[in-house]
Parts: structure tokens; C-alpha cells; sequence
């Protein structure tokens, strides 16, 4: 075991170009199926058979080939292969449907260079180490290292929408010092040194080594590495080495079953099922008993029954109990897992095909990548939110900044001085004020894609009015918003960043427009951004060969690093009142690096980029040493705005009972001012602020403090709680269960400076401290966690990539479709669902409670009343298209009720359409209908059994027929009695229906050779039948009739008057 984590662990060590040839390495073939021809019967089977129901009905469908010759085993055996067979022709239309995209990819043509020569294989045949050529517009097809680029600086431009949805092109670059075509001629391309593959996309750890040169190890970065499914673009061709090939790709590696969660309606469905089992046992146990009482009574004195057997014998006793078991099996209902499946399909399809579920602009409709889940969108009672992207635009606009103790609003191209009411040009500021700017134009990681412009010079506009008509702006690619805002707003200023050229900052300074200066810096360093050190930095060497680390990032990142000065106070100061307004900060500083500083850090980076082992903490280390003694020049403001119908659409979320929790990583400040306009936190709600308390017993007081506020209802204002990430740390280490308990008496949360890590925690603290139902929505790769860990996760294609969409359960386009979602969809698929497996139960107590009252007028011999047609065909045709139709189109409200109405979901939440009282109702409902229907057909036979209109008898044949045929009519009629919203289709399946049972049966009884046979014809000719037809449905919904008009009268009016208070409630907090 030791041994193969160590060889796990052990570098991969590939060979660029042909030497790999003869080895036995890993193909690029791709293989997404989960079956294949032979192993897909055994292997479906087995996963079905894994549901405790399905291998119950399998015992007794073994059991019954031996036991209780009176029910042909074919009645227990084809509801199991119906519905099973139904499944595995589900699962396997979609494996063929992925065999069939599996075949697409890896028949794909790719050209790869093998033993000096281009050659043309199918992607599939690739291997690690060969030379593959990609050309611009195609999509990469494994896992490569940039090795030559046949565009400028060795680099390319990549399309990563396949990968995680983000439109910005991102860059590749070849290795450092690696120069591919002189390689090539000597033939040593070297060995790459990597790390086996993980399913992290945004890390990789690598070296090239050559063969002649030990020391002259190449490091290979994350930023070296075309993954699979990027798409090249504007080059015409590049060339990588394959590494990680087939399912070894982090692509391959991030696919993610979906169907890992299980929805709370499971728990009911269990309950109900174990209630029957319990119920059949029970009735099983009572029967048994009274037969051997029967037997030792009644037998005795027939005495042409034959020798009396043994009842006292094991293997008897074991028989006769079996075959009380087969017969009544029919009590739990193994078709309704089939029809439960079916009506996820359709709620995914209608959620799917929704149309004010999409969004034209992004042509993006709703996505359902969970439908089992569906029914859960309507229990629901804790939402957390992301805030950046999710409740805001993540549209960022440069608004503001502070410098040299001046706050200045940035307008059009001048700055405003609120203070003293001036403007200023860009020729007109001060040095200071320039520093400021040439800092923001220079600490970036923005591309510029190639300009295409056909136009003469004449025609061309000059420089300052191309930035207003985006020029310049339409061709920055940012991986940040924050980062592209910055410079467009620069840009429109005048300090525009114009091109990168072999590391070389291109930038132009429009002073006038006559006077403009061309300005040229050499990026020597790239200090990535990451969420820990919540700031990226630059080395930068200027014309006159000063080397100036610029940094940029969140305060609480940046002025620690900062030398002592008053303008730390004064920035702070400003940067709090900018969070004040809503607006997302940054912090801006430089410092210089003296030579010896530069190479010294240099050396220790370049060291790190080569380990292969725990190189990102290395990495991280040498960041921290460099970035100190920075002198701060200012601070940058910029506004996100609020998404449409935010404020309407968690108003209404609240209405519906939902406690909302906002979980973002923005100031404090920021985020409750946000939370402020868009109404997550009331503007009469009591908040109450924990920042910065670490002292566990500090923390409980003031938790009990704030509960004592709450428990002793002194104020009827609602509550809201405001958290910092550092106290969230201390609560979730010390106080994790008081925090959770007094979180959720809260109306609204809000959780301020999180790492995603701690949203995560957070979920899963408040998953644990209750029967409650979360959903978490959000739009970034920093919400993944979150998503993935609350009950159901909601994802936003956001501006920054689609990765917590791809990640979710539902994916949507804007955050106010969650209201629909939630308040219709999932509203219906409750219902739906609720109506579906209590009409099941209901009418398996009926068909299965005739068979018991039978038992009693039989000497409990446990004889079937019923005809074996009946019992294969009821579950199948006679009843089930009906009602399971009815169960995906039900309506009980219109949909733009339930969305005027929200407190309509409060109706449906915690699963009240499924309780016990509920459970009880319709099973008392279908036992005193099947009580109604055996005795009124037992009255009619007990005194006068001639019926028939020549004078025969009626037969044993005959009573189970009486029984089947009111069963049918009774239960397709309720259907028409429980609805609120029939169609033209649904009445027809009803009719159909019954003609389906009369017609199935007529023919059957024209065959000799059963027991049915010319019993249907007599029995549609008689008029005693067709009184008790007519009579038993009646009586059975009365009833049911009834209590309809009364809900109807007088119930349904007092929910409407209660709905249109809540509305009057609800217009008021949206006025507020």
C-alpha cells in the first residue's frame, strides 16, 4: 500500500519528441460511457437491484414460482421487468448518446511530428511526448506544453469558454530560454519533469531537462500549459508537447457526477414505503393467524379436502406465511419509481424550455443538471448568496480615487475635484498625481488583442478619440474586470496603455493634442494574484534603468506592507467611506528595488519555479519577502451595479419565507451598504455588527447579548446580523452551534471578507444544525465550494467564467429567475411530486384491501379475487397514465399567482403536502372506498347471485370483475375530482383509460382456455351489474365531491383574502 502512494506521488518523466514510440503509454482516448455492450445488461441490473425495493420484488417473484399457486408468478414478474426495463432503456439511450460524442472526439483528425514528419492520426492515437501541431480556430485535443509559436513573443491566445466559460482570451507563453527550432535541428527537445495530473486547471508544476545540461533546468508554469478544449486563436499555428493525454486531462479530471445528492422527498417516499411493508406485514401476520385457527376448525369436517397436513411443520408454516406475502406484494408500489423518474424529465424539460427562464442577450436558457432534485426547489429555506456577479453586475466602472489627500471624480477624460470644484487634464496634474496613474496603466496582467483596421491614415482617428469610440478599450482582455475598468478609465484620461512587446509596456501619455509622449517599460516580473495574498504585483524597469515594484490590491493586503506615514490613515480613512457608497476599493503602492535586491529575488524564484513539490507555498514565500517598505500613492474606487429586480426579487424570496445569507469577500462596509439598496437587510431591521472578535468569551457574551435581545421580543424590528471573515474563523472554531442557533433567528445575515473555504464551512455548519433545506447561488470559480456543498447549488454564467455554473445543480443567467424558479417551478414540482406518490399509495390500498376483505369469505386460503389480466395490466394501463399526467401538468395555482403571491411557498415548504396527517387521509379515504366497493358487490351476490339476464349465476370470475371494473372507474374519475387544472389531454387519457381496461378485458374473454371467458360479455349485458357500477362509483366520491365544494366555498376564499394581505404587506416593504 505505501509502496504505490509513493509511486503514485513519483514525477512523470516524458520524452519530447519520438522516443516514446515504442513504450506502452497512455492513448488520448476518451471514454465517457458507463457500459458497454456486454457488460451493460449485468451492470444496469445490478444498480437497480441496489434499491431495496427492487430486490424485494425480486425475492417475491423468485418466492412465487414455489409458493401460492393461486397467483401466477407472471403478475409480481412483469411490473418488475416493466419498470426495469423502462430504466435500463433510459440509461442506455443516454450511454449510446455519449458512446456516439466519444466517437466524434476521439475520431477527430490532429497532426502530430513523428520522426521529423507531419503526420495526420486520430486524436485517440496520441501519446505523451508526441509533437502535436495545433492550428488557430481548432480546439487543443490533450494536454500540451507550449513549446513554439509561430506568433509574436513565442506566445498565443487561447479561448477557455469549453473549459470554464470565460470569454477573455487568456495567454500562453513557450518556456523561457527554450528555442524550439534549434532543438529540434539537434534533436534534443529535452525531457519534461512534471507532476502526475490533477483536476486543478489553474496549477501546474514542471521543468525541462536536457540530457547534456543538468543544471540548465527550464521551470514550466501553469501559464506554459494548453489544456484540452482551450481554442486557439489569432496565431497560425502552434506547436505543444503532450503530457496528460485521454482521461488524464484536468478536463477529464473535472468531470463531475452530478447525481450525488439526494432529495428530501426520499425521506417521505421511505417513510410511506416502510408504512405499507409495515402495514402488509401486519395484516399478513393477522390472516395467517386466522387461517390456522380456520384450519384447525373448519377442515377437520370436510373431509373431502383430503389428509390434513401438518401445520405445525417449519417448511409449512415458512409456505403458508409466503403466500399471504405474494399475494398482497401488490401493496408496494415498485412502478412508482418509474413514474417519479418520468416526471423529473418533464419538470427538467419544462424548467429547460421555459422562455422567462432565458436570456437572450447571453442566449442562455435555463440549465438542469440535477432533476432529481427538482422537487426540492420547492422546500428551500435557507438561500446564501454571493454578492459580486450574483447580486451586482461585476460591470466595473473607474469611478473614483484618492491620491495625495485629494479625492477626485473621474469624468469622461478630466478629473473633478469635489472639493475645490476644479477639473484637471492630464497635462495639468500634478507629478504625484501622474505616478498615481502611470501605477494603475502599469500593475496589470491585460492583453491587447491584434487591431485589424483596413482604414488609411487620413481616415484614422486620432489617438485620444479612438479610446472614446473603444479602439483601444474593445481590444483589452482582462481575466479581472477591476483590472480592465482601471485602464479604460486611464485610458479615457490619457495614459494609455498601448501594446506588450516582448515584455515591453508600450504606453502612450497624451498631455495635448499635439503633445503626445511615448513611454516604454520592461516587465521583468509578473507577482500573481491569488485569494490569499488578495493582491497581484509587477517588476517593472523604466527608461532610465530604475527597477520599481508597483502592487495593487485590498487594503487590508497592501497597507500593512506599507511604510509609516499620515497618508495611511487619510487613504484608510477615504477607503472606508468609498465602502460606505457601495464601491469596490483597491489599495495602490510602488516602492524601488535596487539590483542586488532584484537578483537575489530572482534567484530565490527561479529556485522555487523548479521544485515540483510544495512549489506554490515556495513561490508564495518569495512574494512576501519583496513585497515590503512599499510607499502608498493613493486608492481606487469602482461601482458594480445591482443586478435588475434584485430588491423586488429578495423582497418577495423573504415573503416566501426563505432567511437569505449574503457570504461575499468585500469590506464590510461595501457589502452592507449593498445590502442596503438591494433590501437583503431592511431599513427598519435592528443589525447587529461582530467585527473583529477573536476572544471566544468576548464572542459568547456578545452572542448572548443579542439573544436575549431577540428571545425576550422587546422589538418587533427584524433582526440582521453583519460578520466579518475573522470573527466567522473564531465562531466556526469555538461557538459553531450557538452561532449557528442564533444566525437563524435572524431575517438576514451578512457574511463579509470570506475566503471560499469559509462559505463552504458555513453551509455545511448550517446543513448540520437542522431539518433545513440550502441552496447557495453564485456566479464565480470562489462559489464553487459553496455550491457544491449546500443542498441545491445555483449557478450564474458569470463575467469572470462559467465555472460555477458548470459546477451547479440549476444554472441560470440573472439572479431575478431565481423567483421563478423557486416560487413556480419549484412550487409545481413539489406539488407534483406530493400528489404522484400519495395517489399511489391510495389506490394500492384499494386494489390490495379488496383482496384482504376477500380472504375472509375464502378460509384465507390466499386466493387472488382478482383475474391475473387484471393485476398485470391495472398498475400499467388501467390507472396510470391518468394520474401520472395529471402529476406533470398539475397547476393549483396560475403561475403568475404563485409569482404575486409568495407566501403561497410557505404552504408547500417542509415537506407539509407529505405529512403523516396527510398520509393518513388518503389511506383512510381508500379504505372506506374499498369497503364501499366489496360489500355493495357482496350485497348483490349474497341474497341473489342470478343476475345475468338468461338466468346464469354469477361466478368467481364474475365478483373479481365487479371489483376491478368500479376500482378503474373510481380511480380515474378522482383524478377529475383532486385536479386543479385539467386539460382537453388530460380528460382524454381518462377516457381512454377506462376504454382500455373495457376493451382489454372484452377481448380477453372471447379467448378459451380462462377463466374469464364469455364472463364480460354476460356481464355487459346485465342491468344488475351495470346499477352497481353506477351506484359504488357514486358512493365512493361523494364524498370526495363534497369536501370539494366546501374547500371550494369557503376555504379557498379565506386563502384569497389572506393572499391579499400579504400583497398589501409586500408593496409596502418594496415602497420602503
Amino acid at each position: 500500500m505505501t509502496s504505490s502512494k509513493v509511486k503514485e506521488k513519483q514525477p512523470l518523466r516524458i520524452s519530447v519528441g519520438n522516443s516514446n514510440l515504442g513504450k506502452n503509454l497512455p492513448l488520448n482516448r476518451v471514454k465517457t460511457t458507463k457500459y458497454t455492450w456486454l457488460t451493460f445488461i449485468p451492470l444496469n441490473f445490478y444498480e437497480q437491484f441496489r434499491r431495496a425495493v427492487y430486490f424485494y420484488f425480486l425475492i417475491i417473484t423468485i418466492v412465487s414460482f414455489f409458493v401460492n399457486d393461486t397467483i401466477d408468478p407472471l403478475t409480481s414478474l412483469l411490473p418488475l421487468l416493466f419498470v426495469m426495463i423502462v430504466t435500463a432503456l433510459k440509461e442506455g439511450l443516454e450511454d449510446y448518446s455519449r458512446s456516439k460524442s466519444d466517437r466524434i472526439v476521439n475520431s477527430a483528425k490532429v497532426t502530430v511530428i513523428r520522426n521529423g514528419k507531419e503526420q495526420c492520426i486520430n486524436s485517440e492515437y496520441i501519446i505523451p511526448g508526441d509533437l502535436v501541431i495545433v492550428t488557430s480556430a481548432n480546439d487543443v485535443p490533450c494536454d500540451l506544453v507550449l513549446l513554439h509559436s509561430y506568433g509574436s513573443e513565442n506566445m498565443c491566445f487561447v479561448n477557455t469558454a469549453n473549459l470554464d466559460g470565460e470569454t477573455n482570451l487568456k495567454t500562453i507563453c513557450g518556456p523561457s530560454n527554450y528555442a524550439y527550432l534549434s532543438l529540434e535541428h539537434d534533436k534534443n527537445l529535452g525531457i519534461i519533469v512534471c507532476e502526475p495530473s490533477t483536476s486543478d486547471l489553474y496549477s501546474f508544476n514542471g521543468r525541462i531537462e536536457f540530457k547534456t545540461d543538468s543544471n540548465g533546468a527550464i521551470p514550466l508554469t501553469i501559464d506554459n500549459l494548453l489544456l484540452r478544449g482551450v481554442r486557439i486563436r489569432g496565431q497560425g499555428r502552434v506547436i505543444g508537447c503532450a503530457i496528460y493525454t485521454g482521461m488524464s486531462t484536468k478536463l477529464q479530471l473535472n468531470s463531475r457526477y452530478t447525481g450525488n445528492k439526494s432529495a428530501s422527498s426520499e425521506q417521505y417516499i421511505n417513510k410511506f414505503i416502510i408504512a405499507l411493508i409495515v402495514g402488509m406485514v401486519i395484516v399478513v401476520f393477522i390472516l395467517y393467524l386466522i387461517e390456522r385457527q380456520k384450519a384447525a376448525n373448519v377442515y377437520p369436517t370436510v373431509y373431502y379436502l383430503g389428509p390434513l397436513p401438518d401445520y405445525n411443520a417449519v417448511l409449512q408454516i415458512f409456505e403458508d406465511f409466503l403466500s399471504f406475502l405474494i399475494l398482497f406484494n401488490y401493496m408496494v408500489p415498485i412502478s412508482m419509481y418509474m413514474n417519479i423518474e418520468l416526471y423529473r424529465v418533464f419538470g427538467a424539460l419544462f424548467m429547460k424550455s421555459d422562455l422567462c427562464l432565458y436570456d437572450e442577450e447571453t442566449d442562455q436558457p435555463c440549465s438542469v443538471n440535477a432533476s432529481n432534485l427538482n422537487e426540492d426547489l420547492g422546500q428551500i429555506n435557507i438561500l446564501f448568496s454571493d454578492k459580486t456577479g450574483t447580486l451586482t453586475k461585476n460591470q466595473m466602472i473607474f469611478l473614483k480615487c484618492y491620491t495625495e489627500g485629494t479625492n477626485y471624480h473621474l469624468q469622461n477624460t478630466q478629473l473633478y475635484c469635489p472639493n475645490t470644484d476644479e477639473r484637471y487634464e492630464l497635462g495639468s496634474m500634478s507629478p504625484e498625481v501622474l505616478d498615481f496613474f502611470e501605477a494603475l496603466a502599469l500593475c496589470h496582467t491585460v492583453d491587447i488583442l491584434e487591431a485589424y483596421d483596413e482604414r488609411s491614415s487620413t481616415e484614422r482617428q486620432s489617438e485620444h478619440d479612438s479610446l472614446i469610440t473603444s479602439d483601444i478599450i474593445g481590444r483589452y482582455q482582462a481575466s479581472s474586470p477591476d483590472e480592465k475598468a482601471i485602464l479604460e478609465g486611464c485610458a479615457r484620461l490619457g495614459l494609455i496603455f498601448k501594446s506588450i512587446d516582448n515584455n515591453t509596456l508600450h504606453l502612450n501619455r497624451i498631455l495635448h493634442e499635439e503633445d503626445v509622449q511615448e513611454l516604454q517599460y520592461e516587465r521583468l516580473q509578473v507577482l500573481e494574484f491569488s485569494s490569499e495574498r488578495k493582491r497581484m504585483s509587477v517588476i517593472i524597469r523604466d527608461e532610465n534603468d530604475v527597477i520599481w515594484l508597483y502592487s495593487k490590491g485590498a487594503e487590508t493586503s497592501i497597507l500593512p506592507r506599507c511604510n509609516k506615514s499620515p497618508q495611511i490613515e487619510q487613504i484608510d480613512a477615504q477607503i472606508t467611506e468609498y465602502a460606505k457608497e457601495g464601491l469596490r476599493t483597491l489599495a495602490v503602492a510602488r516602492r524601488t528595488l535596487t539590483k542586488s535586491e532584484y537578483e537575489t529575488f530572482v534567484a530565490s524564484i527561479n529556485s522555487a519555479n523548479i521544485q515540483l513539490m510544495n512549489r506554490k507555498e515556495l513561490i508564495a514565500q518569495c512574494y512576501d519577502n519583496i513585497e515590503v517598505g512599499l510607499d502608498l500613492l493613493g486608492a481606487t474606487a469602482l461601482e458594480d451595479a445591482l443586478q435588475d429586480n434584485v430588491d423586488k426579487t429578495l423582497v418577495a424570496l423573504q415573503e416566501a419565507g426563505l432567511k437569505i445569507w449574503v457570504l461575499t469577500g468585500d469590506k464590510v462596509e461595501t457589502a452592507f451598504n449593498i445590502g442596503m439598496a438591494c433590501k437583503h437587510i431592511p431599513s427598519s431591521a435592528e443589525v447587529h455588527f461582530l467585527i473583529n472578535l477573536t476572544d471566544p468569551m468576548e464572542l459568547e457574551g456578545r452572542l448572548k447579548q443579542i439573544e436575549v435581545g431577540l428571545s425576550s421580543g422587546s422589538s418587533k424590528l427584524p433582526t440582521a446580523l453583519v460578520i466579518d471573515g475573522t470573527t466567522v474563523a473564531a465562531l466556526l472554531l469555538h461557538l459553531p452551534k450557538k452561532f449557528a442557533d442564533l444566525a437563524l433567528q435572524c431575517k438576514a445575515v451578512l457574511c463579509c471578507r470570506l475566503s471560499p473555504l469559509q462559505k463552504s464551512e458555513i453551509v455545511m455548519l448550517i446543513k448540520k444544525s437542522g431539518s433545513h433545506i440550502t441552496a447557495a447561488i453564485g456566479d464565480g470559480a470562489n462559489d464553487v465550494s459553496m455550491i457544491q456543498e449546500a443542498h441545491i447549488g445555483i449557478g450564474i454564467p458569470g463575467r469572470e467564467g462559467k465555472q460555477a455554473a458548470r459546477s451547479a445543480d440549476y444554472a441560470i443567467a440573472k439572479f431575478d429567475m431565481l423567483q421563478r424558479l423557486l416560487l413556480v417551478h419549484g412550487h409545481y414540482n413539489t406539488e407534483r411530486l406530493a400528489f404522484l406518490v400519495l395517489f399511489y399509495c391510495y389506490k394500492n390500498i384499494i386494489i390490495t384491501g379488496c383482496m384482504a376483505l376477500f380472504q375472509v369469505y375464502d378460509l384465507f386460503s390466499a386466493t387472488s379475487v382478482y383475474n391475473d389480466l387484471y393485476l398485470w395490466l391495472f398498475d400499467i394501463i388501467y390507472i396510470s397514465f391518468s394520474f401520472t399526467y395529471l402529476a406533470m401538468s398539475e397547476k393549483h395555482y396560475s403561475e403568475n399567482t404563485l409569482l404575486r403571491f409568495p407566501i403561497l411557498y410557505k404552504g408547500i415548504a417542509h415537506n407539509k403536502l407529505t405529512s403523516w396527517r396527510t398520509f393518513i387521509i388518503w389511506i383512510l379515504n381508500a379504505a372506506v372506498q374499498m369497503l364501499i366497493i366489496f360489500y355493495f358487490a357482496y350485497a348483490i351476490l349474497y341474497d341473489n347471485n342470478i343476475v345475468f339476464k338468461h338466468g346464469q349465476t354469477a361466478d368467481f370470475s364474475t365478483f373479481g370483475t365487479m371489483l376491478i371494473m368500479v376500482l378503474v372507474l373510481v380511480g380515474n374519475l378522482k383524478v377529475l375530482l383532486v385536479s386543479h387544472y385539467m386539460s382537453y389531454l388530460n380528460f382524454a387519457f381518462i377516457v381512454i383509460s377506462i376504454i382500455a381496461f373495457m376493451l382489454s378485458t372484452y377481448l380477453y374473454n372471447l379467448g378459451g382456455g380462462n377463466t374469464l371467458y364469455h364472463v364480460y360479455n354476460m356481464f355487459l349485458s346485465s342491468l344488475p351489474m351495470w346499477l352497481y357500477i353506477i351506484i359504488s362509483t357514486v358512493a365512493c366520491l361523494l364524498p370526495d365531491f363534497l369536501m370539494k365544494a366546501v374547500n371550494d366555498m369557503f376555504l379557498e376564499p379565506t386563502l384569497r383574502q389572506k393572499r391579499k394581505s400579504s400583497n398589501r404587506s409586500t408593496s409596502k416593504n418594496l415602497d420602503a
